[in-house]
């Protein structure tokens, strides 16, 4: 008969201890090998449309203060309120995947307007109205499948712009 070697209380312990060191840092490898992006990622990414989405906003509705002067007040109003959208939401997109908030378009990349610019290529305040239902769908479905503050957050940009039509009235 074959000589069996014993397993005694020390050779036990000793592989319980590679094990207990080498699983963590065995799953801690794979996972950060992993090509799939994080939840945070991902919801920085949503984020990031609706910042990008923002910045774009503010800029159509400065352009159109050339084509509606006597709207210049509530077109002003609105830019600002989209100034902020894009700010804050700016500012979540840094807490969640700081890289992802390079995606973000500058404000000095988007459209400049002077009295003298032309408007967006959709003029029109009906267009421009149109826009901003979009926008506020858009926020609307983030906030619908987001958790926590960036369900807050969305929802109440989402309400914002929706309130931001009455100003075009």
């Amino acid at each position: 008969m074959a000589d069996v070697p014993s397993l005694n209380r020390r050779t036990l312990l000793r592989g319980a201890a590679v094990s207990a060191v080498a699983l963590p840092l065995g799953t801690a490898a794979l996972t950060s090998c992993s090509s799939e992006p994080s939840p945070e990622e991902v919801t920085a990414g949503k984020l990031v449309e609706l910042a990008n989405a923002a910045i774009a906003s503010a800029a159509a509705a400065r352009g159109l203060k050339a084509v509606e002067p006597g709207r210049a007040a509530a077109l002003d109003e609105i830019a600002g309120i989209r100034d902020t959208h894009a700010a804050r939401l700016r500012d979540e997109i840094n807490r969640l995947h700081s890289s992802s908030a390079a995606l973000i378009t500058t404000p000095s990349a988007a459209p400049a307007s002077s009295p003298d610019s032309p408007a967006p290529a959709k003029t029109g305040l009906e267009a421009f109205r149109g826009t901003l239902t979009a926008d506020a769908d858009a926020a609307r479905r983030v906030a619908v499948a987001a958790s926590g503050f960036q369900a807050g957050l969305t929802a109440s940009v989402s309400a914002s712009i929706t309130s931001l039509k009455d100003l075009l009235s």
